[in-house]
């Protein structure tokens, strides 16, 4: 049984711990500038501002709206108008708060209603213009990762073991840790809304009810629960809004002391039983606000005691948001997390690396000499650093099979669990790596906009040559100049007759020339 000894952190240290010492990663942020977090939940969106001033990153700016996109699904999973609408005006609020603060500097992620809403892509495209910048979806695991990263940061430094979980509207994570490493990330299909949908409707709260919601959110629980147990922990923290308010009625009406216990839960539980439904209920602390999800997130609560048998939780004043501005300290200052899950690919694949940097290098030359002549930048990615993974990560699929190859190391890249990676950068990643070599379709990247579909298209072009130039995998070979006569017609140009003397890459270029001219461009060689 996992050690739940009931931790010394009191509720003022949780409240005001968010003053990040970047010094503690080494990084050196600007002083005085300013970074902004915008988390697009379930339930509600949040958009946080912190700036790095005396050698800690501060919060400055607040903002929630309780959006309840979740609750905006209909029967076909699409977002309804009324949701749809919400959302953009609310993202539109946000978007004044942060148009002086620079691009790079600036992260915004939505999580489980956006994944899985059919129309989302629509959302997102008019989502960007609202908010004037772009927006990530991320996978369960990412939030689950930058949830614990969050949280971390915001308690004082020990070497306890921490379970931290978090109630989103669709989802609910669980991570086990060690200071700011996490050691394991789960994410399960339960959330405040759902569960409050699926078992509360017309806001009826009975005994029997609530019984069948608990039995439900444990069976989602159960498969996680050996393995959660394995890792131990030495004390429980619960992050998002409904485990802060839950914590605050237990606190107001003195059913549980130093933290959120089963005791206290069961409390509550009886009370909402008693007045039918959360919005009859005269429970001291229970805002408006959080009435219309409140049963569904005691379910998951009380699920999660009873299976993972937590003595005593507390409660954290930081989450997602906060995970999402020390990720972003972490890209700009220090070491990118998607290099650290890139290596890990490459390991785990017994990719040939030096291979890879090979191809990267050459890739990046060409990318240098094209980027003005074809435009590749301007946009919400950085293409350098989407050429490198592609580069690094190409062959990982010769771990499995050489025979379709580039369709096994796509599918390896889209599937895999890369922290730090959003769904879009993956996809982009994953259809880079399949097209690097075989028949070019210059409607590959056709679900994105026409722009940045036609940026991308260069960008395949790119690796598709840098491939074929280091097929041979000679350690001496140049690097060739490229010459852009118009957009689809280009020229490489290798010195000391280095072609002639490597037959083999002559061929190889030569076929990649006959592809390329079947998509409209015109490649030639010397």
């Amino acid at each position: 049984m996992p050690n739940t000894q009931t931790s010394t952190i009191t509720s003022d240290t949780l409240q005001t711990s968010f003053a990040l010492s970047p010094e503690s990663i080494g990084i050196s942020p600007k002083e005085d500038a300013f970074y902004a977090a915008i988390d697009l939940g379930s339930n509600s969106f949040h958009m946080i501002v912190a700036r790095q001033t005396h050698g800690q990153v501060q919060i400055v700016d607040k903002h929630k709206e309780m959006v309840r996109l979740r609750a905006g699904l209909d029967s076909k999973n699409n977002l309804t108008v009324s949701a749809f609408e919400h959302g953009i005006a609310c993202l539109e609020r946000f978007g004044q708060r942060i148009k002086d603060i620079p691009a790079e500097n600036i992260r915004a992620v939505g999580t489980n209603t956006l994944r899985n809403a059919k129309n989302s892509k629509e959302f997102l495209a008019q989502a960007r213009k609202a908010l004037g910048h772009s927006i990530q979806i991320i996978a369960g695991q990412e939030e689950a990762r930058l949830i614990y990263l969050g949280v971390a940061h915001g308690l004082p430094k020990s070497d306890e073991q921490r379970l931290v979980m978090d109630i989103g509207g669709g989802s609910t994570e669980y991570i086990i840790g060690k200071g700011i490493q996490n050691s394991h990330l789960t994410s399960t299909e339960m959330g405040c809304v759902s569960m409050t949908q699926a078992f509360f409707d017309n806001d009826q709260i009975t005994l029997e009810k609530m019984a069948d919601a608990i039995t439900k959110c444990r069976q989602i629980l159960r498969p996680h629960v050996q393995q959660l147990k394995q890792q131990s922990w030495d004390c429980a923290f619960g992050a998002s809004g409904t485990i802060k308010a839950i914590g605050q009625i237990l606190e107001q009406n003195q059913w549980s002391e130093g933290g959120i216990t089963f005791t206290g839960l069961q409390k509550l539980t009886d009370k909402l039983i008693a007045a039918g439904g959360c919005e009859t209920a005269k429970i001291e602390g229970l805002k408006d606000e959080r009435k219309p999800v409140l049963a569904g997130g005691l379910a998951i609560l009380m699920a999660t005691f009873m299976e993972l048998e937590i003595d005593v939780m507390q409660v954290s004043a930081n989450a997602l948001r906060e995970g999402l501005i020390y990720d972003t300290l972490g890209r700009l200052y220090a070491d990118d997390a998607r290099n650290s899950s890139v290596r890990a690919l490459q390991k785990w694949m017994r990719v040939d690396e030096a291979h890879g940097e090979q191809v990267a290098q050459t890739a990046l030359s060409l990318f240098k000499q094209s980027h003005n002549v074809w435009r590749l930048h301007g946009s919400d990615y950085n293409f350098a650093q989407l050429l490198t993974w592609a580069s690094q990560l190409y062959e990982c699929g010769k771990a499995i099979s050489y025979k379709r190859y580039r369709h096994h190391s796509a599918y390896l890249i889209y599937q895999s669990e890369l922290a730090g990676f959003d769904q879009q950068e993956k996809q982009i990643l994953s259809l880079l790596t399949l097209h690097h070599r075989g028949k070019f379709n210059r409607n590959l990247f056709s679900e994105f906009d026409e722009e940045l579909a036609q940026q991308l298209t260069y960008l395949t072009l790119i690796l598709r040559l840098a491939t074929r130039i280091h097929r041979g995998r000679d350690q001496n070979t140049p690097e060739p100049t490229l010459v852009i006569m118009d957009n689809d017609q280009i020229h490489l140009e290798f010195e000391n007759n280095w072609l002639e003397e490597h037959p083999l890459s002559r061929l190889d270029l030569e076929t990649e020339a006959k592809n390329l001219a079947d998509a409209g461009f015109e490649l030639t060689l010397t």
